[in-house]
């Protein structure tokens, strides 16, 4: 007799295999816009190509992805996500504010790194494009802010940061911060990304700490 797996673990299987699915779909229109090069290589790419290489049916595509320009913000999604793992693991280890800001910023880079700068270029410009319909809504996907308010909101209840400015305005402004500083290094306009980003949140946070005058 067959063992029959437990519904929750099925379950589990199946969302495992989902996102397995949406993973190499990613990969490899990646990799065909790379080779054709990001100018013109995702308008010039189909998604019957997409799927053909990536071994799946068009009806899962559209599973994953209303279009095969969300591809590119599925990119910002998974880096979100990764620093909100990097920023409740330095919450759990109990880290500064300064420590906490720094490994985020450099996980942040290291993933963005990972990809082409026109293909970092294309993701923030469709980032900043009207949504189309078939769009999730921005609320249903993870954000740089919101890893950041997480810090944030702890910094302030351990007294490292003012308590006159709200942890959600705080990882906004962070947020902007990252986001500018991608758009000029995808446009070649600034070489040493760590190092700018590490720099200019600290100059963010020198003016976050407790003390700090505010207008009203």
């Amino acid at each position: 007799m067959a063992t029959q797996v437990p519904p929750r673990r099925r379950a589990g299987l199946t969302q495992e295999r989902s996102r397995d699915t949406r993973r190499r779909l990613v990969r490899t229109a990646m990799r065909l816009w790379a080779e054709r090069g990001f100018e013109t290589g995702i308008e010039d790419t189909t998604i019957d190509e997409i799927v053909q290489a990536a071994g799946v049916t068009k009806g899962t595509f559209y599973f994953h992805f209303a279009h095969k320009e969300e591809i590119l913000l599925e990119l910002g999604y998974q880096t979100a996500a990764l620093l909100r793992e990097e920023a409740a693991r330095c919450i759990t280890a109990k880290r500064s504010i300064e420590d906490s800001l720094r490994r985020v910023t450099s996980a942040l880079v290291a993933s963005v790194k990972a990809a082409p700068p026109a293909a970092v270029g294309r993701a923030m410009a469709e980032f900043h494009r009207p949504r189309r319909p078939g769009d999730e809504p921005p609320s249903s996907n993870p954000s740089f802010a919101q890893a950041l308010e997480m810090l944030f909101a702890r910094a302030r209840e351990e007294g490292e940061v003012t308590g006159e400015v709200d942890p959600a305005e705080m990882a906004q402004i962070v947020e902007a911060l990252y986001v500018e500083s991608l758009r000029e290094w995808s446009q070649g306009r600034l070489r040493h990304l760590n190092a700018a980003l590490q720099r200019r949140t600290a100059i963010v946070l020198a003016g976050l700490r407790p003390g700090a005058a505010f207008p009203s």
